[in-house]
């Protein structure tokens, strides 16, 4: 006959651990193990202040007293602490981030508009997402793609279609419009002043036969051409025979010299449209045994830095296109900050726009005709 199996309730009791025993019973955190995520509660606490305090403070809605605001910082540093983007972007109803649509951010003015845009941008606390809308298959899959972003505003400084303006009129976000047809008090360094600007000092040093180097691909070229023949045709002068590149580049300016300087009528001054096709011209023209400027004066527009190293040294436009990109997003964050849009802000006067002019930056690209070199066929 088998043997009863002893009953459960008379096996040995195991003694539960003490809380201590428990933790040397854990094996060990590895030294690379990330510590824990500070919150804003360990700031407040820190700070001897409240996390609605904390929240203000750090999302820029409120100032404090000195005192206060020293506790938070010290707090703040001592942590480490760093507010979660999505957090924070719930709580302020912004993603701390602003975009720029810019044509062209190859060329020197594209490059400077968008440094002068990025400069502020990171002074006030926000990122720039900067979008070339020529890099893409369509201008307005690219505007498209933007809007759709979280991102609270927008600089527009690109020539867009038509149906753009559909597309932005419905944004509640703000947007700074520089293109030249949005407003012509909106700080544009005026295009087609610059090309005025430099036909006006050539016809001043006895020019009368002109021609301009465009491009399809500088996007201000149409501008700065209707700049010169009306000053053109100010001074009484014929207009400038019109040339067109097939880009914007150096290279592009000096495939356009020979048409451009073996014409059967050589023009006395050439205006390009930008720097890059001025300087390609100029330096094919030596190859071509013309000298610049004792038988032609070439000027470019945009002040391109290395322009003064050329033999001879270039004569341009200075566009001040950092500090168009600089007051553009001044405005825009403006207008974040207020939460009213770039238009009200400009039927307002709250922020006006600063002058920007063009200055000629006169070199040895250029020269003075006597009357009787001026008058000669």
């Amino acid at each position: 006959m088998l043997a009863a199996m002893p009953a459960a309730s008379h096996a040995p009791r195991i003694p539960k651990p003490s809380a201590a025993q428990a933790a040397d019973l854990l094996p060990d955190a590895p030294a690379d193990a990330p510590a824990q995520r500070l919150t804003i509660r360990d700031v407040a606490a820190l700070a001897r202040v409240s996390v609605a305090t904390v929240s203000r403070y750090v999302n820029g809605k409120q100032r404090f007293t000195p005192e206060v605001e020293r506790r938070i910082t010290d707090a703040i540093s001592s942590t480490g602490y760093h507010a979660h983007p999505v957090a924070r972007s719930l709580s302020t109803g912004r993603s701390g981030a602003v975009a720029a649509l810019v044509s062209g951010v190859g060329s020197p003015q594209a490059a400077a508009l968008v440094k002068g845009m990025c400069r502020v941008a990171l002074a006030g606390g926000h990122d720039l997402i900067c979008v070339d809308p020529l890099n893409g298959d369509s201008p307005l899959r690219e505007l498209d793609r933007v809007l759709a972003m979280q991102v609270d505003g927008l600089v527009l400084a690109a020539h867009m279609p038509p149906e753009a303006a559909a597309r932005l009129a419905g944004q509640s976000r703000p947007v700074v419009d520089l293109t030249p047809s949005a407003d012509p008090a909106n700080g544009h360094y005026a295009q087609a002043a610059a090309g005025a600007l430099l036909a006006r000092h050539l016809v001043a040093a006895g020019h009368q036969r002109f021609a301009f180097l465009a491009c399809a691909d500088e996007a201000d070229s149409a501008a700065r051409l209707l700049g010169v023949q009306e000053a053109l045709q100010d001074a009484g002068l014929p207009p400038a025979t019109v040339h067109e590149a097939l880009g914007a580049t150096a290279a592009d300016g000096a495939k356009a010299a020979s048409s451009v300087l073996l014409a059967r009528a050589r023009p006395q001054a050439v205006i390009a449209c930008n720097d890059p096709l001025a300087m390609g011209l100029l330096s094919e023209a030596r190859r071509l045994g013309i000298a610049v400027p004792e038988q032609v004066s070439v000027a470019g527009i945009g002040n391109m830095p290395f322009g003064r190293y050329l033999s001879p040294p270039l004569c341009s436009v200075e566009l001040h296109a950092d500090s168009l990109g600089a007051a553009a997003m001044t405005r825009l964050l403006a207008a974040v900050r207020d939460q009213v849009s770039a238009t009200e802000m400009t039927a307002a006067g709250a922020l006006p726009w600063p002058v920007i002019e063009p200055q000629l930056v006169l070199r040895g690209s250029t020269r003075r005709l006597s009357p009787t070199q001026s008058a000669a066929d």
